[in-house]
């Protein structure tokens, strides 16, 4: 769905109802963290959210699409769900989650014969919707970690750049900004990051530094794209 489709349609769902929001990011399993086992809690006023009930993510400030999340379980005023369709970046604790609201089936049209009232012949057919375009060189910027003494992509890291590809597009500057601090296998990190990104589609990618280190304690490299 378009960005901007989406901010009317999450606007209007928060004048009709309280949202919810993201309080906290509940992880499976042992670092690195898988992100297909990540659930998300959602908590907020009147919670009646029940299993396969899709909501939207919204991040104040934030123009670019979040994504949307699918409810798995819930109970008196909570619901964790899980992430059913990725947006440009993850989703974060405070984002606000609004409920999607179910498709309904639209009214039968009129048959060929069926003679139009004199308001709808007026009418004529409805008019295009002019969207904008996407702001030109918008930057993506996202790190992938990998364990300690490891160039390895985890399964994790690999589904993260193809969720990337996916949202982002194949066009435009793609970079690998290698953070200040010293890590002995960067050369093979990199070369491992350029190797899957290049059988996602990418054609060309950078080498360049990023300004700090990303939060945590495992190493990381940044990928970034300047859209065109």
């Amino acid at each position: 769905m378009h960005p901007f489709l989406t901010l009317c349609l999450v606007t209007a769902a928060l004048q009709a109802a309280p949202p919810l929001a993201v309080v906290q990011v509940v992880r499976q399993g042992l670092p690195p963290y898988d992100d297909t086992g990540r659930l998300y809690r959602l908590e907020g006023d009147g919670c009646d959210l029940r299993p396969g009930r899709v909501v939207l993510l919204v991040r104040p400030g934030e123009r670019r699409s979040l994504g949307q999340l699918e409810v798995v379980s819930a109970g008196p005023g909570y619901a964790l769900a899980r992430i059913l369709k990725a947006g440009t970046t993850f989703p974060m604790k405070g984002d606000l989650a609004v409920p999607r609201e179910p498709l309904r089936p639209l009214p039968a049209l009129p048959g060929p014969g069926a003679a139009l009232s004199g308001t709808e012949a007026l009418a004529g057919p409805p008019a295009a919707l002019a969207l904008p375009a996407p702001p030109p060189g918008a930057i993506h910027r996202e790190p992938i970690f990998f364990l300690p003494e490891e160039a390895v992509l985890t399964p994790g890291a690999k589904a993260k750049l193809k969720a990337w590809v996916a949202a982002w597009g194949r066009a435009g500057r793609w970079v690998l900004a290698q953070p200040p601090a010293a890590q002995p296998l960067a050369e093979a990190r990199i070369a491992a990051l350029r190797e899957e990104l290049g059988r996602l589609g990418v054609a060309e990618v950078e080498r360049g530094t990023a300004e700090a280190d990303p939060p945590g304690k495992y190493p990381a490299v940044f990928v970034e794209l300047t859209s065109p």
